[in-house]
């Protein structure tokens, strides 16, 4: 049995989620921001698991939303319950960067209408790229996995997955998860330059037919991974949770996040 490793960049995924199913609000008439509601063990082991491995371990990378980067009231409030979910996911190891606040917000028309942008000009995201390519690498070397999941749609992250797939021995499998704001396609060119330099460097020889593997997340997979509704430890709240005529649409009736627990 092959050993699994994931490693989840919490906020690529959130507001790649976030940003991709925002625009068809309108013509839906409800939002799909519930899709972040995510069991990650769910998502890979459903949806991409091959059937000779085991998913052990899950490290989640985030930055804590303190009272003092907030961007609303609330934000501070929904990112602790939020961590205290998918807490619940077994095997999930968060691992904190930190925020920086920059130190004055730019205020135009283009971040006003769009709160997301007004988010990213009010503070920034440190240590998240580092956190994941190290955590990647070091458990790589350590033998903690074969196959390597990493969710995320950052191209920075180029350089560490070639390193473990190409460039460490034993060579290990890598499959880029992609968030849907993202086209795999757009991962992958940076990704044929970057590989086209190396071995400009270095004899690289694929060891498997499919040593790394870019795969979008679509929404029905997303649908299929949620977190249950009713977690004792955090309830999912009211603007996360989604319709029920969606539900039946989308999900197996198992899979279904307002399912009876066990």
């Amino acid at each position: 049995m092959r050993k699994a490793a994931l490693y989840v960049d919490g906020f690529n995924f959130y507001y790649g989620v976030r940003n991709h199913f925002k625009a068809g609000e309108p013509r839906r008439g409800f939002s799909l921001s519930g899709l972040v509601w995510c069991d990650f063990r769910a998502l890979v082991e459903r949806h991409f698991l091959e059937p000779d491995t085991k998913l052990l371990r899950i490290r989640y990378f985030t930055a804590p939303v303190t009272e003092q980067v907030e961007a609303k009231q609330d934000e501070h409030a929904r990112y602790e319950n939020w961590l205290r979910a998918a807490r619940t996911i077994p095997g999930l190891q968060v691992i904190f960067g930190y925020y920086r606040p920059r130190r004055k917000a730019a205020k135009n028309k283009e971040a006003a209408g769009d709160p997301l942008a007004a988010v990213d000009q009010l503070r920034q995201e440190k240590e998240t790229d580092v956190n994941i390519a190290v955590e990647m690498l070091l458990d790589a070397i350590a033998g903690q996995f074969d196959t390597a999941y990493l969710l995320s749609g950052d191209t920075d992250q180029i350089p560490a997955v070639a390193a473990a797939a190409f460039r460490l021995r034993p060579h290990r499998r890598v499959r880029v998860l992609v968030p849907p704001v993202q086209d795999p396609e757009s991962w992958k060119k940076p990704w044929l330059d970057y590989m086209h330099q190396l071995k400009q460097r270095f004899d690289i020889q694929p060891s498997e037919p499919r040593q790394v593997d870019v795969l979008p997340l679509t929404e029905e997979i997303l649908a299929n991974s949620l977190l249950r509704y009713d977690l004792p430890e955090a309830a999912c709240p009211p603007y996360w949770r989604l319709p029920a005529d969606y539900l039946d649409r989308m999900c197996r009736p198992e899979w279904r996040p307002e399912r009876a627990a066990g």
